[in-house]
């Protein structure tokens, strides 16, 4: 079974950057502050630039949250990728992807290119992304009836784990009770208009929803599947044996794959890097799929809407 998968999974699309602050370069110490924390409205889908003034901050979470967008390619959001292992990645990292992918987030992790390597396709599948998560974002409020909170981007609290990021697309709720909202706008191999909503949960998104929670100390997450046909929102609860399986695994590609190459770079050795580019899998790869697999069938369907008619399930 874990063969067949390997052999058939393709590159999943992302669906957005991440939103950062610009301040998120700065040194560790600079970023920990709290500051009140505000709700604000969603962006329309046509906007391409907000206020940057309007930086808030969960007193839940040592993150700088902010309504303002950085714009993708530019120097702090490199900055930012280069730093951090983003939740985002943590499939990647894992090994869950056929071919070379896990080589190609090391290269970037280590020598910090200026310009991106996706082909066409995948930019398109971005974009696409970029431009409907907003839209998502509204749909998922009437359907819930919930305010979502904006996050711009969060470090993990504890001083062990502030190599880790994450940038969920909101909060929800307070921080004593409250979620995470977790948008994904499939792109349908180029036709999106024919797209229909998740019936079951992709397996290869628990790495990601399971890291936000840890590093924004949520216990679950609502993860909204926007088509133009309809949606789906399943609930993924937390699971700390989980985070404790994934992050000896991520942990090994930053401190025994990504930081030594990085000094050797730093040392002017770069003929010698490439002796800590890692394995395009991992010895627990299959195990953390398996995981995964069991974690997004546990995951409750929770609303389907599909040409207007919503339905909610028991949670």
């Amino acid at each position: 079974m874990i063969t067949s998968l390997f052999s058939t999974m393709t590159c999943a699309c992302i669906s957005r950057y991440p939103v950062l602050h610009p301040r998120a370069i700065l040194p560790l110490e600079s970023r920990l502050r709290l500051c009140g924390r505000t709700t604000l409205p969603c962006p329309t889908a046509t906007s391409t630039t907000t206020s940057s003034s309007s930086g808030f901050l969960s007193a839940a979470v040592t993150c700088e949250l902010d309504h303002s967008n950085v714009s993708q390619k530019s120097e702090e959001w490199f900055a930012l990728r280069k730093d951090k292992l983003t939740t985002s990645t943590f499939s990647t990292a894992l090994g869950f992807w056929k071919g070379s992918r896990r080589s190609e987030l090391w290269h970037e992790k280590v020598f910090s290119p200026d310009t991106d390597s996706f082909s066409a396709a995948a930019r398109a599948c971005m974009n696409w992304g970029v431009v409907n998560e907003p839209v998502a974002i509204e749909r998922y409020k009437r359907i819930t009836g919930r305010e979502v909170d904006l996050l711009g981007f969060a470090t993990h609290t504890e001083e062990q784990f502030e190599w880790v990021g994450a940038s969920p697309d909101g909060l929800l709720g307070s921080s004593a009770d409250g979620g995470i909202l977790e948008v994904k706008c499939p792109y349908n191999k180029g036709k999106p208009e024919l797209a229909l909503p998740w019936s079951t949960l992709p397996f290869y998104y628990m790495p990601q929803v399971q890291g936000q929670m840890e590093v924004l100390d949520r216990d679950w997450v609502d993860l909204y599947c926007w088509t133009q046909n309809g949606s789906t929102i399943f609930r993924v609860h937390r699971d700390r044996q989980y985070w404790q399986l994934m992050t000896g695994i991520l942990r090994e590609f930053w401190w025994e794959n990504v930081i030594p190459a990085r000094e050797l770079l730093l040392l002017g050795k770069e003929q010698d890097v490439k002796v800590y580019e890692p394995s395009s899998t991992h010895r627990q790869t299959g195990l953390m799929i398996v995981k995964s697999l069991k974690l997004a069938a546990e995951s409750k369907l929770v609303c389907r809407e599909i040409a207007g008619d919503i339905n909610f399930y028991d949670k």
